[in-house]
């Protein structure tokens, strides 16, 4: 197999911390990460905020992906034919103490990557699809509204993990102070998303949208700046830049452009997030601002999608319950149910209003329209606790196992 290609040394460390010899006392204080990067903002910013809250010395391991990417990480197991060796990243010995991975393509990286070791790197893996295998790696986190089954070695989250923290706020502050200069308080953002398999954000969802948030600014006597993402898409970036009021500021996501996103993050007063999008959803939490879920319809279910919750209801009462008193028949079906879904054959479809009612109620968000009241929001940091649950789980997988 060809390996990526070289890239500096310089490029890819970060934290350049002397690494100290591997003992065995020594490993549970230092250990070296490689952290896999595909190009997705999302994967990223869950993958690096946590290495970065580890505190080991970590590399960023970029890897560019070809068509085999496609097939099933069932199918795939632990391989290299899924990446194109001329964009990315060398993956060479020696190997890293720990693999940090996120998204559905990195995952069969990390697995040949813990196959070359012979065992030796320990695999962390982030999200419902690259980790809905949990048994293929150490460590497997998830949020809790991706609804996979239980398992001793998943770390389950309330929103997706992130770096967002106020060093970092501070740091894109001082990165783009101008942000706000000649805008009325209080500064309203508006984060945009786009549409998915289950939520539709088009022409019509943004032009409702960018009249509503332009009539909640005028009412605050505030100034509104609208960004979009790289899932917004042209027509409904068309239809926000018409139906907001004159004036507002809209900042069109480019892909060669550094996005002043943390910017506006640090700078906002009020931000307006679309409910579809899980990551700006947990990184606007962490704030600890005013933070409202603008709804985004989503479709109705289809039969297929009906047919996943009734084999998520039986695989989960199989998992909480065990046989029990059951009849032989009913015991079977919810037993089978539950192998397709810890095999990873059929993925538990997410509830996102999981996710927001979950916010809500913990007094960190609330709906567009809804008011907010004397209380501050609470923001939500687990990035710092799962690093800490991280290590524990680790040190004591390599106790086990006699290291």
């Amino acid at each position: 197999m060809t390996q990526p290609k070289d890239k500096p040394a310089d490029r890819d460390t970060v934290n350049p911390t002397a690494l100290r010899a591997s003992t065995n006392a020594d490993r549970v204080d230092t250990r070296t990460v490689w952290v896999l990067l595909d190009d997705r903002p999302g994967n990223t910013t869950q993958a690096i905020g946590l290495a970065e809250n580890l505190g080991w010395p970590y590399q960023r391991k970029q890897l560019r992906f070809n068509a085999l990417a496609n097939i099933h990480n069932r199918v795939l197991g632990g391989t290299l034919r899924t990446i194109d060796p001329g964009g990315s990243d060398t993956l060479a010995p020696p190997w890293p103490e720990v693999v940090i991975s996120a998204g559905r393509r990195t995952a069969p990286v990390a697995r040949w990557i813990g196959k070359q070791s012979g065992g030796g790197t320990q695999l962390v893996q982030l999200g419902r699809r690259g980790g809905n295998v949990t048994d293929a790696f150490d460590a497997v986190i998830t949020p809790l509204h991706t609804r996979l089954l239980p398992h001793p070695r998943r770390i389950e989250t309330l929103g997706t993990l992130n770096p967002v923290n106020p060093e970092r706020l501070e740091q894109a502050r001082t990165r783009w102070p101008d942000l706000a200069d000649g805008l009325a308080r209080p500064l309203i953002v508006l984060l945009v998303g786009g549409s998915t398999p289950r939520y539709v954000l088009d022409a019509a969802c943004a032009g409702r949208m960018g009249a509503e948030v332009s009539a909640y600014a005028r009412a605050k006597s505030g100034s509104l700046v609208v960004l979009t993402s790289r899932r917004t898409g042209p027509q409904a970036t068309r239809a926000l830049v018409d139906s907001v009021a004159p004036g507002v500021r809209i900042s069109e996501w480019q892909a060669e452009v550094e996005s002043p996103y943390l910017g506006y993050l640090a700078q906002a007063d009020i931000l307006i997030v679309t409910g579809e999008s899980e990551s700006m959803l947990a990184e606007v939490a962490a704030l600890g601002k005013p933070m409202y879920i603008y709804p985004v319809p989503h479709k109705p279910p289809t039969r297929k999608l009906r047919v996943k919750e009734w084999i998520l209801g039986n695989a989960r009462s199989h998992t909480e319950e065990g046989a029990g008193d059951s009849p032989w028949l009913s015991a079977r079906i919810r037993s089978l149910c539950a192998k397709l879904i810890g095999s990873g054959l059929l993925m538990p479809p997410r509830r996102i209003d999981l996710l927001h009612q979950a916010l809500i109620d913990r007094g960190t968000a609330r709906y567009f329209g809804q008011p907010w009241g004397k209380k501050p929001p609470q923001p939500l940091r687990e990035t710092a606790d799962v690093a800490d649950r991280l290590k524990a789980l680790l040190l004591g997988l390599d106790e086990s196992r006699g290291r």
